[in-house]
C-alpha cells in the first residue's frame, strides 16, 4: 500500500500533466511537481496531457518508470520542506545538488529543464561519463542559469565565468556551456519571445570569443573526420576529438591548469585505441603546448601558441 504521502504526490503531479502554469512557483512541492512532470515528460518524448497522467500513475515503460519514481520522491520530500514553510531551491529537484538558488517562474523552469536535456542528449560523453545523475545536476545547473539572466551585464557573465572554471576542472570542456547556453536562449525565447533571456546570449558568445582565441569552430568541426583520415581509427565516443580539443582550449586560455580532467578519461586505454589516444593527445598538445599534461602545471614550452597552430593548419 502507498504511504499517504506518496499518494498526495501523484496528487500534485497529475495537478501538473497539462504543463501550463504560468507565474512564480513559491511553494516547493508544487515546484517539484513542475520538475518531475517535465523530466518524465522529455524521457518519455511526450508531452501529451493524457499519456502523462497515465505514466505518472505509474503505466509506464522500463526506461521511463524510474523517472516517474524519482518525480514522485522529489515531491513526498518537497512536502517535508513546504510543511516547514521552507522555499524551492536546487536541492528539491536533486538531493546532491546543494542548495543554490534556482527559477521560481514555471515557463522559465520548464525552458531550462527541456534546454538541459536538449544539451545532455547531444552529446554522447556527457551519458557515458556522468550518466543519469549527470542529467539531473545539468537540470539544476541550467534552473540557476536562468536566474543570471536577471543580472546586470557583468555580474551574468561573472557567475557563467565562474561556472565555465568550475565545471571545466570536472571534465566538462566549456564548449559544452558555451552550447548549453545557445540551447537555454533558445528554448526560453521559443516560450517567451526575443529578447526575454537577459544576458544569457552575451554570456555565450563571451565563452565562445575566448575559445576561439584558441580553437576555431571549424577546427572542432574538422576534429573527428582528420582523426579517422590521420589514424584509419575511430573516437572513443562520439565527439570525443573535438571535446580533446575544446579541453586544451580551455588550458591554453587559462580557464584550467590543466586538460587531463577531460583529455585523461577519453583516452583511457580501456576505451580508445593507443594509436588514436596518442593522436588525441597531440593535438591537445599543440593547441596548449605551455601545459604539463601529469601534473596540470604550465611550464615553459619553447614556442608560441601562434607557432603551433600555423604548423596544425
Amino acid at each position: 500500500m502507498a504511504e499517504p504521502d506518496d499518494g498526495r504526490a501523484v496528487d500534485l503531479l497529475l495537478a501538473e500533466a497539462d504543463r501550463d502554469r504560468t507565474g512564480e512557483v513559491s511553494d516547493a512541492a508544487t515546484w517539484a511537481a513542475v520538475v518531475g512532470v517535465e523530466r518524465v515528460s522529455l524521457v518519455a518524448g511526450t508531452q501529451d496531457p493524457g499519456r502523462l497522467r497515465l505514466l505518472l500513475q505509474g503505466h509506464a515503460e522500463d526506461d521511463v518508470l524510474p523517472e516517474v519514481h524519482r518525480a514522485r520522491e522529489r515531491v513526498v520530500d518537497a512536502l517535508v520542506r513546504s510543511a516547514q514553510h521552507r522555499g524551492p531551491d536546487s536541492g528539491v529537484a536533486h538531493r546532491d545538488a546543494g542548495h543554490h538558488s534556482v527559477t521560481l517562474d514555471a515557463v522559465r523552469l520548464r525552458a531550462a529543464l527541456r534546454a538541459a536535456h536538449r544539451t545532455f542528449e547531444a552529446e554522447p560523453y556527457y551519458r557515458e561519463r556522468y550518466a543519469e545523475r549527470g542529467a539531473r545536476f545539468a537540470g539544476t545547473d541550467s534552473a540557476w542559469l536562468v536566474t543570471l539572466g536577471e543580472l546586470p551585464r557583468d555580474g551574468c557573465l561573472g557567475q557563467v565565468d565562474w561556472l565555465s572554471r568550475v565545471l571545466a576542472g570536472r571534465g566538462m570542456p566549456t564548449w559544452l556551456l558555451e552550447r548549453h547556453l545557445e540551447d537555454l536562449v533558445a528554448e526560453i525565447e521559443d516560450a517567451l519571445g526575443p529578447g526575454t533571456t537577459g544576458y544569457l546570449g552575451a554570456a555565450a558568445t563571451a565563452l565562445r570569443g575566448r575559445r576561439r582565441d584558441a580553437v576555431s569552430d571549424d577546427e572542432l568541426l574538422a576534429a573527428p573526420s582528420r582523426l579517422r583520415a590521420e589514424t584509419s581509427g575511430s573516437e572513443p565516443l562520439p565527439g570525443a576529438a573535438s571535446l580533446v580539443l575544446a579541453a586544451a582550449a580551455d588550458a591554453a586560455n587559462g580557464v584550467t591548469r590543466g586538460y587531463e580532467a577531460c583529455v585523461a578519461w577519453l583516452t583511457d586505454p580501456d576505451r580508445c585505441d593507443p594509436a588514436v589516444a596518442t593522436w588525441l593527445r597531440h593535438e591537445a598538445a599543440t593547441v596548449a603546448p605551455a601545459v604539463s599534461t601529469d601534473a596540470g602545471a604550465r611550464v615553459s614550452a619553447g614556442r608560441s601558441r601562434a607557432g603551433s597552430r600555423a604548423r596544425r593548419s
